[in-house]
């Protein structure tokens, strides 16, 4: 996600010669991401309850550290499920309406308007999960480790 962000979209508009390709360069990338982002996320809730029911008597702080693990994936989850089938469907639809046309109208135009205000939701979500992501990966580095009582 942050290559993406911060790598794949910019270049393609920097290099390429229309916005329009651009434009479409960045859709299929996002939503290769974002597919990968459903797997995975769906992946790890799985593997996080399944793990979870393995455990005998969690410490109270692992129970707590437990749900909050499991809230943001699953956050992060319903997050790429609207990126995905909210989001990303209407801005590609308002990009198949309109082509280049989209990026010519003034910004009081309330096509320019849509389509900038889905744009903003897509940046939101994908910025949600990065920063989520994050969240997860120093609660993972933090926890404490706790021997297994069963060997």
């Amino acid at each position: 996600m942050i290559l993406f962000s911060f790598v794949v979209a910019p270049a393609a508009f920097a290099v390429l010669p229309e916005a329009r390709l651009a434009g479409n360069l960045v859709s299929r990338v996002l939503m290769i991401v974002e597919i990968f982002g459903l797997i995975l996320g769906l992946t790890t809730l799985f593997i996080l309850i399944l793990c979870r029911e393995r455990r005998s008597k969690a410490l109270l702080f692992e129970s707590k550290s437990y749900l909050i693990e499991l809230s943001v994936l699953i956050l992060m989850t319903a997050a790429t499920v609207a990126s995905r089938f909210l989001v990303s469907n209407r801005l590609g639809n308002l990009r198949e309406r309109y082509g280049e046309q989209i990026s010519t109208l003034a910004r009081s135009d309330p096509i320019r308007l849509t389509f900038d205000q889905y744009h903003q939701f897509s940046v939101w979500l994908m910025s949600f999960n990065i920063i989520a992501a994050l969240v997860l990966i120093v609660m993972i580095i933090l926890r404490p480790e706790t021997s297994n009582r069963n060997g």
